[in-house]
């Protein structure tokens, strides 16, 4: 198997279907499809079983992907390596993050880290969570700070702080200090899509609880959804950690009843990696967010 056979290989494995290794490989799904067969060709057997919109791995596969999720580890390190090396620079440490973390324990916990490694260069970008895990999967970064645990098998999850969902709101809704799903629903407002996994995990208390909601926005991250609120457009519920970012001290944050409980995690990469600063960064946004409530 030539080397962009193994790359084909591996991203369709972690991202089911042809289309979506192609994302991640910065492909057409036509290159992709052509070298996932070509491979199949060489080897002499099927790499994959065609089920309706998914491709799933055969035997065979299950049993290549260890070792060629080392390949790609070490093939990853090559090139980082060889990147340094031409800019006569350190590798930077490669930070994913979700955006909603990234606007007040973002620049918190990189006081801490500087303040400790002052010299080492960092590469910071904002994903969804699991964008996070799967770029890490693909040896694109050395960590992630995401919410929930890996929804790709082979990280490393590490628990930082565990919070609650909230229902941010210029006007307070009812009496209680806490706020019901089924006074929410009385109301528009605003939510975390479902593909979100905070999103899902209100989408799924919902249904339990038998209700809906009516006129509500929609929005793609949580930070969007609390400006929104501050905003007026109604009420929103998001994670304790945003709702630490509100610009307004006037803004109401009531905790949902029965309460939701939201957790940080840190993702790592698996394999052999150099993890002496991805740690002592995860160190610094745990001491950041742990005292969060």
């Amino acid at each position: 198997m030539k080397l962009k056979h193994l790359e084909v290989f591996h991203a369709v494995m972690l991202a089911g279907t042809l289309s979506g290794a192609a994302r991640l490989l910065h492909l057409t799904q036509p290159a992709a499809t052509q070298a996932l067969q070509s491979a199949e060709r060489q080897l002499g057997y099927a790499l994959f079983l065609r089920q309706k919109n998914r491709l799933v791995p055969t035997a065979e596969a299950l049993a290549l992907m260890p070792e060629v999720s080392k390949l790609m580890g070490q093939l990853e390190a090559v090139r980082r390596l060889a990147e340094a090396q031409r800019a006569g620079r350190t590798a930077p440490l490669r930070v994913l993050v979700v955006p909603s973390l990234a606007v007040v324990q973002l620049p918190a916990a990189l006081r801490r880290f500087r303040a400790r490694h002052a010299a080492a260069p960092l590469a910071i970008r904002t994903l969804h969570s699991r964008e996070i895990a799967q770029a890490l999967a693909l040896r694109e970064a050395d960590v992630g700070i995401v919410y929930g645990h890996a929804p790709v098998t082979g990280l490393e999850s590490v628990p930082l702080a565990s919070g609650r969902l909230v229902c941010v709101s210029r006007q307070r809704i009812g009496r209680a200090a806490t706020v019901t799903l089924q006074e929410l629903a009385r109301q528009p407002f605003v939510r975390i899509d479902e593909r979100d996994p905070l999103g899902a995990l209100l989408a799924e208390h919902a249904q339990r609880a038998g209700v809906a909601a009516a006129g509500e926005i929609v929005v793609q991250t949580h930070h969007t959804a609390l400006v929104l609120a501050e905003e007026g457009f109604g009420a929103a519920v998001v994670d304790s950690f945003t709702a630490a970012a509100a610009r307004d001290p006037a803004l109401h944050v009531q905790p949902l009843a029965p309460e939701v409980r939201v957790g940080v995690f840190a993702l790592l990469p698996p394999g052999p990696h150099e993890r002496r600063l991805a740690l002592a960064f995860v160190e610094a946004f745990r001491e950041t967010v742990g005292g969060a409530p």
